[in-house]
């Protein structure tokens, strides 16, 4: 990890603390909503301005852009416009869209084989269980939008996890990449029940704090990502 990784890991680290110390504060109101949307408007900025070397990296600008639209609809109109028609339904689809992306930039070296299998079942089986919980309370074009979004994530964590046997990335960049697919994954687990089950809906200081805590988490380990200068085991490789 090259010096300038060292200080978006650091400082990002510090705006995910400051992120839960607001959420503790504020709940979810304009304070809190405001900052979460700042800091991650910030490392959009971050993953632009970052030197890349690799067409990874700058597949990985598309991912983030992605996920700042599905954070305008999720976090900042939550804060202006909350009651907007179909504010949930256009985030998810911006995360479908950033997981696409995140496929296209970690999908090197392609196969699916016995590994690949044996890897992405634990995430369909994962996704399989809660969506049956909450199947019940997903109706229309939420429930589609759902399903998609969750079959696209299972796609991302098991492409993702996959980097560390497919011989493309670096054995300490495959696992940052692996890591933050599993972290990503579970975070938007959480996620679907904050939308969909009415237990989860209201404010809940622990769950919101395990959104955002594993999202930062996951997209920071993406960042620095962007920013390695050796990223595959030949770094001449584009």
């Amino acid at each position: 990890m090259n010096n300038s990784n060292r200080m978006v890991l650091a400082t990002y680290l510090s705006l995910t603390l400051l992120i839960l110390i607001f959420t503790t504060l504020y709940a979810l109101e304009s304070p809190a909503l405001y900052l979460k949307f700042g800091v991650r408007t910030a490392m959009l900025l971050t993953v632009l301005i970052l030197r890349k070397k690799f067409w990874t990296q700058r597949l990985l600008i598309l991912a983030f852009l992605c996920t700042i639209l599905s954070d305008y609809f999720f976090v900042f109109l939550r804060a202006t416009s909350p009651d907007l028609p179909n504010r949930e339904l256009f985030g998810m689809v911006g995360f479908i869209a950033a997981y696409i992306f995140l496929i296209a930039a970690f999908q090197r070296r392609f196969s699916f084989g016995k590994r690949e299998v044996l890897t992405l079942l634990p995430f369909v089986i994962v996704f399989g269980i809660f969506l049956s919980l909450l199947a019940q309370y997903a109706v229309g074009f939420m429930f589609v939008a759902a399903v998609i979004l969750g079959i696209v994530l299972c796609y991302t964590g098991m492409t993702m996890v996959s980097t560390l046997y497919r011989g493309y990335f670096t054995k300490s960049d495959a696992w940052l990449i692996a890591i933050s697919g599993c972290v990503l994954f579970f975070s938007d687990i959480v996620v679907a029940f904050s939308i969909f089950h009415p237990a989860f809906k209201p404010f809940l200081l622990w769950k919101e704090n395990i959104i955002w805590g594993t999202y930062m988490l996951g997209w920071t380990l993406l960042l620095i990502i962007a920013g390695e200068e050796k990223l595959t085991l030949n770094s001449s490789r584009l």
